[in-house]
């Protein structure tokens, strides 16, 4: 019984110095919701943003779900990934967008086949070291 007091103790603090300074580095955070059979696209502005990002996408929702990462250059637009999920519940999909001179901006969509139920879908954009 000591031990796994004393596992619990350091679990939470080696997580919580992580979780504090993760919630500071967002560049972008949304929360949407996606009707049923319906597709949302979501524009992320990076002007003159020269870095590296992670795109991370989560949602509880019931399945099947799509999700497109799109470059966008001007007019171009060309895809990153994409990822469709079966789940019921617990989708994630996350991929790097590199953009290291700054001219790219980026475009998520989110897909959402279910025919009677929306989906909430949380997105994350980081900008990584």
């Amino acid at each position: 019984m000591r031990h796994f007091l004393l596992s619990i103790a350091l679990m939470a603090v080696l997580w919580m110095p992580g979780y504090a300074g993760a919630t500071q580095e967002y560049l972008y955070q949304r929360d949407v919701t996606v009707p049923a059979y319906q597709t949302l696209r979501e524009f992320f502005d990076m002007p003159n943003r020269p870095g590296n990002y992670e795109v991370t996408l989560l949602s509880d929702g019931i399945g099947p779900l799509t999700f497109r990462l799109t470059r966008v250059r001007g007019e171009h637009e060309s895809l990153i990934g994409s990822k469709r999920s079966y789940r019921v519940g617990a989708h994630d999909f996350q991929q790097r967008f590199n953009n290291p001179a700054g001219e790219d901006d980026l475009m998520v969509e989110i897909s959402n086949s279910n025919p009677a139920a929306t989906a909430r879908v949380t997105m994350f954009v980081v900008e990584l070291p």
